[in-house]
């Protein structure tokens, strides 16, 4: 029997996205959490009083609570498969689109393209060489460094390409945000844990396509 990649998806809080004034508002349930769980099975949505949601993504969070469909299951191999390397054009990007930096682990990837494709919003999305390991695993090797970083934003020549300096780098990566900074001269955001809370994190930016 295969075994499946941790994709973290129960790490993902969605309320933590929810406007403050949704819980105030007296849509007759218990909690967000109560919604949430209502959402998820696909029930009725009659009694939630749309208009608590006037400044949220309604599409983000239909992507979100559709990641079981979205993302393919990742096999568990016994050694890093690696993926390209550079500097991706996602949606046509312009010099003010967000950078999105991870590693190149062949399983990242199909994770990472799977959820940009659920989107027409557009971004630079840069792999750099942490040797085939997915981030957490990279982390833990140590193989997903700042060097490594700096090294694909000089290849890539990114610098020429944006008009801001800041990347936006997986949540697991975060302890090495102040090393990253200091050896790139970028800005680092840090973003989720898991790639799956993407839409939510970029909130009103996350535009549905044409034909979803």
């Amino acid at each position: 029997m295969a075994l499946y990649a941790d994709l973290y998806l129960d790490r993902i809080d969605i309320s933590k996205y929810f406007p403050a004034e949704i819980c105030k508002s007296s849509c007759g349930l218990t909690s967000c959490k109560e919604w949430i769980q209502i959402l998820k099975e696909r029930k009725s949505r009659g009694k939630i009083d749309k208009q608590i949601l006037v400044d949220f993504n309604d599409y983000a969070l239909e992507t979100v609570l559709s990641l079981d469909s979205i993302i393919p299951p990742i096999p568990i191999t016994q050694h890093p498969i690696s993926g390209s390397l550079g500097l991706h054009e996602i949606n046509q990007p312009t010099p003010e689109s967000p950078v999105l930096v991870t590693g190149n682990a062949l399983a990242t990837q199909e994770v990472i393209l799977a959820i940009l494709a659920t989107t027409i919003t557009p971004f630079y999305l840069l792999f750099v060489d942490c040797l085939g390991h997915t981030v957490d695993m990279a982390m833990v090797y140590k193989t997903f460094t700042a060097e490594k970083v700096l090294e694909g934003i000089e290849a890539t020549k990114l610098a020429s390409l944006v008009n801001h300096r800041e990347l936006i780098l997986p949540g697991i990566t975060a302890p090495l945000q102040p090393e990253i900074e200091k050896k790139t001269g970028w800005k680092v955001r840090v973003g989720p844990y898991c790639a799956g809370e993407l839409p939510l994190f970029f909130k009103k930016i996350w535009k549905r396509p044409a034909s979803a």
